[in-house]
């Protein structure tokens, strides 16, 4: 597996995927505009696209946001990619904070996080968990 920058075949094959599953935290035009701004990422093997994620800087809040990870084939669950991605990401921001901002109900994520070494640090908004790794 390999992290990298999403190219723009990458961005309208994983488009593809995310118009047709209709989540509800990633929409195509995330994707575009993350790829607009150089922030998407992918995770893969060889040509297929395992998942994507964004690394969005949040200036008022002094950190780097793991924001839209998504694992795209629901038969690549359980078998370590996203925590790949999130070991691999911290990476890329090496020397800055890092965080993330799942769902309370989001417990695969919450779990992902503290298995990597992310700490809860509040609940926001009865919704949102702020993590982060220092």
């Amino acid at each position: 597996m390999e992290l990298r920058k999403a190219n723009l075949y990458e961005v309208r094959k994983a488009a593809r995927v995310v118009g047709r599953k209709h989540y509800d935290y990633i929409t195509v035009n995330h994707l575009v505009q993350d790829y607009n701004n150089n922030q998407l990422y992918v995770v893969v093997e060889g040509e297929k696209i395992l998942a994507i994620a964004s690394l969005v800087p949040e200036p008022d809040y002094q950190y780097i946001a793991i924001k839209r990870l998504c694992v795209l084939n629901k038969g690549n669950c359980g078998k370590g990619i996203g925590s790949f991605a999130v070991r691999e990401l911290s990476k890329v921001v090496s020397g800055e904070r890092v965080g993330a901002t799942p769902w309370t109900d989001n417990i695969a994520m919450r779990n992902l996080l503290e298995s990597e070494g992310y700490q809860l640090q509040y609940v926001f908004n009865e919704r949102w968990c702020f993590y982060a790794k220092d």
